[in-house]
């Protein structure tokens, strides 16, 4: 019997922190799930660990695939997962015990929900959190106002075509939500529960806090360009729009002229 909800997580040398990420799985209060560990060519003790863990209890499961990236191993997982619903954690990251169930059942209670997150804590090498705005399509295209860790229907995600590797350098959860609702039909309904459910861990030597400014840039106008229908039905002038001067300014130390350039190039695009 397939199980209500599959957990699938990415994991390149990232042993140290796995158990922790899958202890914060075990501890869910919702029982009926699997867990999909998905071991992106490591060459630490990744395979090591996951197998103790598949050994302690059949609901965890080990994939391996040569290192192709984090958008290559969530697909993966994805692809060889049986839930009805889906949740990506990454391998240093921890989800409160009653997130699981909390979600599924508002998901149940309401058809027209598209996604359930919570609130959001960090914890590790810096433990402060800027709370993410409230989600709104407009905000949502400004900046990616929800974390990889949301819940979703799994027949939704067949829907769209996955985790993109075009943005392996990042982005590749806010381009994956961008085309989940342009996969869907209507507006997205989004749910925020009102208590903290994910835990994201900040530490040295990470891919995100390794990305400059300056390389985000291209990632930028590629999620931009993707996405320019999205764009033009919410900003049909995104140069006039507050989300445009936001974007101007948090790019302003990487470059002082190539995002407006390409952003002006981009609205030529839309017209």
């Amino acid at each position: 019997m397939s199980p209500t909800a599959s957990i699938i997580v990415p994991c390149y040398n990232l042993a140290r922190w796995l158990p922790e990420t899958l202890q914060s799985v075990l501890d869910q209060t919702m029982r009926d799930w699997e867990c999909l560990i998905v071991d992106d060519g490591s060459t630490d003790a990744t395979a090591q660990v996951a197998e103790a863990w598949c050994d302690r209890d059949p609901r965890f499961r080990l994939l391996y695939q040569e290192n192709q990236g984090v958008a290559a191993a969530r697909d993966a997982g994805a692809a060889a997962s049986d839930g009805r619903y889906l949740l990506f954690l990454d391998a240093d990251d921890r989800i409160a015990p009653g997130y699981l169930e909390a979600a599924v059942a508002a998901l149940e209670a309401d058809p027209d929900l598209t996604l359930v997150y919570g609130k959001a804590e960090r914890f590790g090498a810096r433990k402060s959190w800027k709370e993410l705005p409230p989600f709104s399509m407009s905000t949502m295209l400004s900046r990616n106002c929800l974390y990889v860790s949301c819940v979703l229907r799994r027949a939704d995600f067949d829907k769209c075509a996955g985790f993109d590797p075009a943005f392996g350098a990042g982005f590749e959860d806010w381009d994956f939500w961008l085309c989940l609702f342009e996969a869907l039909p209507g507006e997205p309904k989004v749910l925020c529960l009102d208590e903290t459910c994910f835990y994201y861990r900040t530490r040295r030597g990470s891919r995100n806090a390794g990305v400059t400014d300056e390389a985000l840039v291209p990632l930028r106008r590629l999620l931009w360009e993707k996405h320019k229908t999205l764009y033009s039905k919410y900003f049909p002038n995104p140069t006039e729009s507050v989300e445009y001067t936001r974007l101007q300014r948090s790019f302003q130390k990487a470059s002082r002229w190539s995002l407006a350039w390409k952003l002006r190039l981009l609205w030529r695009k839309l017209r």
